[in-house]
């Protein structure tokens, strides 16, 4: 019994009725999606500490970055590091919403 889903049909055995499953699994996706918009959060006040040390906003240094004019220097690797970080979660929340609508 090692996949999610095998876990899921065990909770379902287990439970007395199909809502309280409901609120159980609801729970956990509430608590994994609180997780993951706190690390967006984290690397979203990354991305706005690049932006204000140097004067540009993500999507202009991502457009200069990626057409090599800012050069191989290590920060800027790390900024865009932290925005495809940033531009990832994005995308997983805005689907598990979708998903959950």
């Amino acid at each position: 019994m090692n996949t999610i889903a095998e876990k899921i049909h065990v909770i379902e055995r287990l439970s007395s009725d199909s809502v309280e499953t409901t609120q159980l699994l609801d729970k956990v996706i509430y608590f994994l999606t609180e997780k993951d918009r706190k690390k967006l959060a984290g690397f979203r006040e990354k991305l706005a500490a690049f932006e204000g040390q140097y004067s540009m906003d993500t999507e202009e240094f991502q457009q200069r970055f990626d057409s090599g004019e800012l050069g191989d220097a290590p920060q800027w690797f790390d900024w865009d590091g932290y925005a495809a970080l940033a531009a990832s979660l994005e995308a997983k929340l805005a689907a598990t919403e979708a998903g959950r609508g």
